[in-house]
Order: C-alpha cells, then structure tokens, then sequence
C-alpha cells in the first residue's frame, strides 16, 4: 500500500482517462468520481482500474438511446460505462422535476455502476434527495443508496428481491425524502462511516494499492508518448 494525496490521485486518474480518447466522458468529472469513492473506504480506485481495460476498447462506443415519457426516463446504454454518460442523464432528469415532483429514471445495459457515486453526490447538495438501486454481479444482494438533501453522504443497503432488471441503474430524483425500501432495515454502510473515511483521507493522505497505482501510471503514460510523437513531427516540419 502506498499513500498519495488528493491532487495527486486526481491527476493521475484524470491523465489515465484522458490517455483513452473515449467518445464519452470528460476526464475531470471522472477522476473526481473515482477519488470521491475512495476517499468514503468504497474502493475507487481498484473499480477504476479494473475499467480501464473495457474502456480502452470502447473507440466506437454507441450514444445513449432515450425515452421520455411525463416523469419517467428509459436510458439504454448498449453495454456502455455508467459513469461516461451519468453527469448528461442526470442534467435531463433534473430538468424533468420543474415539471413532476418526482423523477424515475431506469438506466438499461450499464456497467461500471458503484462508479456513479460521485456524481450522484452533487445532488444533495443541491437540495435534492436522490435514491439508487442496483443489482450486484458478484452477489446475490441488491445495492440501495439513500441519499436525502443535505446529506453529505449516503447510507448504503444490502437489500433482497428488488425486482431489478440484471446490468441495470434504478434512479429516482425527488424534492421529498427517500426511505429505504425495507423499513426496518440498517444501513450496512451508513453515510456517517463514509464521513469518517474522507476525513481521515484528508488529514492522513489516501491509502491505495501500489499495484493499482502503478496501473493508473501505465495508462496516463500513453499521453507523454502521443505528446512526444507529436513534437517530433513538429520540428521536422
């Protein structure tokens, strides 16, 4: 494990995506994604990592297909990245609300899904409650992220039988607050634990895997190559 700040996992991530060249997705929106869950103990970075190799593959990656219909929004992203799109989807629904009071919106063939988090966080800020479901490949439990306005963080469920469509995003955007589907349900990860994480994050630095790191570094290391290419062919002109 090695520690690094918070400017310097920033960069570096922001380097790694842009070293990609992907269609969709703007690199400073995602490394603060990236950071942002780690910084909460949610393992960021190792998700991002384990990306990258998809992504890489995605020059020719589909735009979005979108239906809107009153307050419900179908978004299929034909096996694309969540966190590439989440910031334009999350614009239109966020529109929707001057009309209804609240607004579902179901995100189809999605991956990279925990990788939304930051984003979805700007939303309380912004004095909207938001709440997220997800079925996890690796589990049989589904994810719930209730996060109200004027909450920093959210409290995370591992709840059963959410009925959710398999690689797809439950987002519902509301001017009221949400309750977990299960009422009698605790947080398995409430927002204050994820609290505590970020501030011992920034006060300590954040502690992440040296092979992830030297990963990150591997793909942000294409820029100086394409960047030195460059200037070759400059000076011989």
């Amino acid at each position: 494990m090695i520690r690094v700040s918070h400017n310097e996992l920033v960069g570096l991530c922001t380097k790694a995506f842009d070293a990609l060249n992907h269609p969709h997705g703007e690199s400073d929106t995602i490394a603060d994604t990236v950071v942002d869950l780690e910084m909460a103990g949610l393992g960021g970075v190792s998700m991002f990592v384990e990306a990258l190799p998809t992504l890489d593959g995605e020059q020719q990656a589909r735009s979005p297909l979108c239906d809107i219909t009153d307050g419900n929004i179908l978004v299929n992203l034909h096996g694309g990245s969540l966190f590439c799109h989440l910031p334009a989807l999350i614009d239109v629904a966020v529109e929707r609300l001057i009309y209804f009071p609240e607004v579902s919106m179901a995100v189809w063939d999605c991956r990279n899904r925990w990788l939304a988090f930051g984003e979805l966080l700007k939303l309380a800020g912004k004095g909207l409650s938001v709440r997220v479901c997800w079925h996890r490949s690796d589990s049989p439990d589904d994810i719930e992220c209730i996060l109200n306005a004027g909450s920093r963080y959210p409290d995370i469920y591992l709840q059963k039988d959410l009925n959710l469509v398999e690689n797809s995003m439950q987002i519902e955007l509301s001017l009221t607050p949400f309750t977990a589907s299960n009422s009698e349900a605790s947080p398995t990860i409430a927002g204050s634990v994820q609290s505590e994480a970020v501030n011992s994050a920034w006060e300590q630095g954040i502690s992440i895997r040296l092979n992830d790191w030297e990963l990150l570094k591997h793909y942000a290391s294409r820029l100086l190559v394409e960047d030195s290419d460059r200037s070759m062919r400059g000076a011989g002109e």
